[in-house]
């Protein structure tokens, strides 16, 4: 096990998708349209389940081909309908908690397409993950969203 230690970090990404705000909408709060663009298509997911709701819980699992398993686990705490979503959530890798984040989701309108921002705010754990990784991690992501909606 490495040193006990916390790392903080936050970033902001934005991206405009040529797309309605209804179809980013639903990218991020339906399970089928989600697995579509979140993850790495490296990695066999498991497992996936998503209880898009305040309160709700989302948990995808996965393995790398070394055999590395990672576990994402989020909680709910605000949505607004097309608008925003809040939530928090840990990571773990092969049982190690890596990090516990705060990140909020803001989907807005722009012109014919949609204008998305993604905040974190994160505390990265015992060496084993970084802000930078994170933000870079969260970039594909974004960029994956913005593909499979055919952007």
């Amino acid at each position: 096990m490495t040193e006990r230690s916390i790392a903080h970090g936050s970033f902001t990404i934005e991206r405009t998708y040529p797309v309605k705000p209804e179809k980013v909408w639903l990218a991020w709060s339906e399970l089928e349209q989600k697995q579509k663009w979140f993850g790495s298509p490296a990695v066999g997911n498991a497992k996936h389940t998503l209880d898009f709701q305040v309160g709700g819980k989302e948990h995808s699992e996965g393995s790398f081909p070394d055999g590395t398993l990672y576990t994402f686990d989020v909680i709910y705490q605000d949505i607004i309908d097309g608008q925003r979503i809040v939530y928090s959530y840990d990571m773990t890798i092969n049982g190690h908690r890596i990090s516990v984040s705060l990140a909020t989701i803001e989907i807005a309108a722009r012109g014919a397409g949609t204008h998305l921002t993604v905040t974190e705010h994160g505390a990265y754990l015992d060496g084993l993950d970084n802000s930078a990784q994170r933000r870079d991690g969260t970039e594909q992501l974004m960029d994956a969203l913005g593909t499979s909606l055919g952007a």
